[in-house]
C-alpha cells in the first residue's frame, strides 16, 4: 500500500474514532485557512457562541499561526461545550509529494483532536472563566500525538510520521518565545533524548 493510501485511510479512521468527541472535522484549502476569519461559518458549523480563551501569562507575540497544520475552535451549542477541527489541506510548500501532504494532515488531525479532548476534559481550559494554559494545551497535544505515533511506529509509514513530528517539535522548540516554553513543558512528559532519537532514527 502506498503512503498516500496509508495516511489517507488512517486520517479517516482517526476522525471516525473520535466522532463521539466531535463530528465537526473539515479539510480546508490553504488560502482559506490563511485568510478566513470565520471558519465556523465557512464550514456551516451550528453554534450559539464561539468561545475565546485568555492566557495572560503566555508570550503570544511570536506565536503566529501562519501556515499551521490545523486549528481547533471551541464553542457552545445549546449550553454544551463543543469543538470543531479544521485541517489545512496543505501546510507544506507547493509541489510537495502527496504522501507527505497526507502525512501532515494525519499528524495535524491527531494534534487538533487532542485539543478537543483537552477542552472536553477541561484540563488546560476553563470555560467558566474563559481562560486557558496555552503552553500546557500545546504540550498536552504534542505529547499525546508523539505517544500515539510511537505506538503505531511498527508500520514503516507511521515511523516516518513519528520522525517528522519529532523533527517539527524540536525545531519549534528552537524558535524561542512561547514555542520554547511549549517544548520545555513537553520535555517534562517525554525526555528530549527520546525526541532526538525519533527525529534522527534511520527509516
Amino acid at each position: 500500500m502506498l503512503g498516500v493510501d496509508v495516511f489517507e485511510t488512517a486520517y479517516h479512521e482517526l476522525a471516525s474514532r473520535y466522532e463521539s468527541l466531535t463530528k465537526d472535522v473539515y479539510l480546508v484549502p490553504a488560502d482559506q485557512m490563511r485568510g478566513c476569519s470565520d471558519l465556523l461559518g465557512l464550514c456551516q458549523v451550528e453554534y450559539d457562541e464561539k468561545l475565546y480563551f485568555n492566557d495572560e501569562s503566555a508570550d503570544v507575540e511570536s506565536y503566529g499561526r501562519g501556515d499551521a497544520g490545523g486549528v481547533t475552535i471551541n464553542f457552545l451549542l445549546r449550553g454544551k461545550g463543543r469543538s470543531a477541527v479544521f485541517i489545512n489541506e496543505n501546510c507544506l510548500p507547493d509541489g510537495t509529494r502527496e504522501d507527505l501532504v497526507w502525512l501532515w494532515r494525519y499528524n495535524s488531525l491527531h494534534h487538533e483532536l487532542m485539543h478537543a479532548l483537552d477542552f472536553n476534559k477541561q484540563k488546560n481550559f476553563n470555560t467558566a472563566r474563559r481562560t486557558l494554559d496555552l503552553v500546557g494545551a500545546e504540550a498536552f497535544a504534542d505529547h499525546k500525538t508523539l505517544m500515539h505515533l510511537k505506538s503505531k511506529s511498527s508500520c514503516g509509514f507511521m515511523k516516518i510520521a513519528l520522525q517528522q513530528y519529532a523533527i517539527n517539535a524540536r525545531s519549534m522548540g528552537e524558535k524561542g518565545g512561547i514555542r520554547s516554553d511549549i517544548y520545555a513543558r513537553l520535555t517534562r512528559k517525554v525526555d528530549s533524548k527520546s525526541i532526538d532519537y525519533w527525529a534522527t532514527m534511520e527509516i
